[in-house]
């Protein structure tokens, strides 16, 4: 759920005329969906085990963490397997169980759930070095060759985004929530756009919101209306037991994906469309359960199915009266 996405000046105009349009010709809403065009791996063969983050690079080549595999692979753009690196192992270039991936220039970096750091490969999938990362990873987004964006599991602050420079010294704190809340309720799932602006969907509250640069809070929204979580208690400690949202996602326009966990009318399914100023836009649905969802520089999304055996790449679509428009020719 990683790799930053440009936004250009007339995809912007382009979508934001778009609604007005389409009223002036009907008065109806859009209705917005999906259109699988890629299927990389089955229950049949052994291309994954069960992935857990993908990343695409600008020629379309996909990379996917196989936590089963131990193991970070490279698919072209027609899922075609172009290469795998890694083993069992805490040394350069192994993985405990490899999570988190994102990209930035020609390098590709990856989380290890067991290991306390993020490993550089080239895209051609060579290992780099390692940058050491003194806080557990719940989330990461790499900004530029010395700005890495890591979200936490800490107990012991309020809501920070932490930036991380290529050595892995803190370099700043970018706070989100001051409350003192219990254990893992400040859990978030983020993203940065092209302006620095931080969207934020909480994974065991009801609140998805948006920061600008300054860290001012441009609006926070509760999309179903939930204000209790239901929690367990886990060897001495209580904690939240179902996700309200599980992931987030940028497309190049700066609409807003985010996917929702257990308290959704489709569990781990429906994918709710926010416009750039919080306005919910239509509410998609996957056609597999996914524990994430990823959009790449041509706005295709990238969703799981089969529990991780399987990864799927879909054009979003927009439909009014029978007439057709893929996002995805927007933005070539």
């Amino acid at each position: 759920m990683l790799a930053k996405k440009t936004i250009f000046p007339h995809s912007l105009i382009l979508m934001a005329a778009l609604p007005v349009f389409l009223f002036c010709l009907g008065g109806k809403s859009p209705e917005w969906g999906l259109e699988e065009v890629l299927s990389i791996g089955t229950l049949n063969d052994t291309l994954i085990f069960q992935w857990v983050g993908v990343v695409v690079d600008r020629d379309q080549n996909i990379y996917v963490t196989d936590t089963m595999d131990y193991s970070l692979k490279k698919f072209d753009a027609n899922g075609k397997l172009l290469k795998k690196t890694g083993r069992r192992g805490q040394g350069p270039g192994e993985f405990a169980a490899p999570r988190y991936v994102s990209s930035y220039g020609n390098s590709i970096y990856v989380t290890d759930q067991y290991i306390p750091k993020i490993q550089v490969f080239d895209k051609d999938l060579n290992y780099i070095s390692s940058i050491p990362v003194s806080i557990p990873v719940s989330d990461f987004s790499v900004l530029s060759e010395n700005e890495i964006a890591v979200a936490t599991l800490s107990t012991t602050k309020a809501g920070i985004i932490y930036i991380f420079n290529s050595e892995g010294r803190i370099q700043n704190e970018l706070p989100y929530s001051f409350k003192q809340t219990p254990l893992m309720m400040e859990m978030v799932s983020f993203e940065f756009d092209q302006q620095r602006n931080l969207y934020l969907a909480y994974n065991f509250q009801d609140k998805i919101e948006k920061f600008d640069i300054e860290g001012k809070k441009l609006w926070s929204k509760k999309l179903l209306g939930i204000k209790k979580v239901k929690k367990e208690k886990i060897a001495s400690l209580i904690l939240p037991s179902k996700l309200i949202y599980k992931d987030i996602a940028l497309d190049k326009s700066g609409n807003l994906y985010v996917l929702g966990g257990s308290f959704s009318k489709n569990p781990s399914r429906d994918v709710y469309l926010l416009s750039p100023e919080g306005l919910h836009l239509a509410t998609l649905t996957l056609p597999d359960t996914s524990h994430c969802i990823y959009i790449d520089s041509k706005d295709y999304l990238y969703s799981r199915a089969n529990e991780g055996v399987t990864l799927k790449k879909f054009r979003l679509r927009l439909q009014e009266r029978g007439n057709i428009s893929f996002l995805t020719s927007f933005n070539r």
